[in-house]
């Protein structure tokens, strides 16, 4: 959790991120009877998708703040401690494992062994990450400014923003010791509105913000907020999906 707003970064998250299409976790074509399992699921969102959709679900979470949230979001969910590279289920005893703007944190080479080893034989790989589709409508470039003042020099990432691979730069994983096949991907429209508070905490759920100690962060929200008149904003977001298939057993 980050060390600035610790355990209230789950609330932030909660109200802020934008959700999932039910489009993007259908593209793989993953039986409406099978068992998947959320990797990396955050406090839910996209687990109250999946168990809408499949006959059973696991989520794998290895914050408790975030796993708290989401089995109060998701009891039909069997929530587990875990990560990319340590889940806590038996080998070949899932159908499908998605991963949604999670994918990013594992580490790559073991995430995708431990992933091939819980996945039956033709099992499917689901990863998918939110890019921007357009701007935040109203504007919201004067909340931005203050942000950006504030922003540290060297930011590892995207710092007012999500990202990841797009569907059309033929990004896959570091697959080549492993049983999967080459991944397909496509994407998908997937619009948020939010209110003024639900923006500002969309802003605080950025992992730099989120760092900054009280003293720092709360004051730079407060003028954040004080920049956004609107009651709502909207955005249409990008779902990117990339999916493949186990092509055999494990040895």
């Amino acid at each position: 959790m980050p060390s600035g707003s610790g355990d209230g970064w789950a609330d932030d998250y909660e109200r802020g991120r934008p959700g999932w299409p039910v489009e993007a976790v259908r593209v793989a074509g993953v039986a409406a009877a099978a068992v998947v399992l959320d990797l990396g699921a955050g406090t839910g969102k996209l687990t109250s998708v999946l168990v809408g959709e499949f006959a059973r679900v696991l989520a794998v979470e290895p914050a408790d703040p975030m796993r708290r949230l989401l089995v109060e979001r998701c009891p039909e969910a069997a929530a587990l401690c875990g990560t990319g590279q340590d889940i806590p289920v038996a080998s070949e005893s899932v159908d499908a494992v998605f991963a949604a703007q999670s994918f990013h944190w594992f580490d790559e080479d073991d995430a995708v062994a431990e992933i091939a080893r819980v996945l039956r034989p033709g099992g499917a790989l689901v990863l998918m990450w939110n890019r921007p589709g357009g701007p935040w409508e109203p504007d919201t470039g004067a909340a931005e400014q203050a942000l950006s003042r504030r922003m540290p020099d060297v930011v590892d990432h995207i710092p007012l923003d999500l990202g990841g691979p797009e569907a059309s730069s033929g990004w896959q994983p570091n697959v080549a010791d492993s049983p999967f096949g080459r991944f397909e991907a496509a994407a998908f429209a997937n619009p948020q509105s939010l209110d003024r508070e639900g923006l500002v905490a969309f802003y605080a759920s950025m992992g730099w913000l989120a760092d900054l100690p009280d003293d720092a962060r709360l004051p730079l929200l407060n003028e954040v907020r004080s920049r956004l008149t609107a009651s709502e904003y909207r955005r249409v977001w990008e779902t990117h999906v990339h999916w493949a298939r186990r092509a055999d057993a494990v040895d």
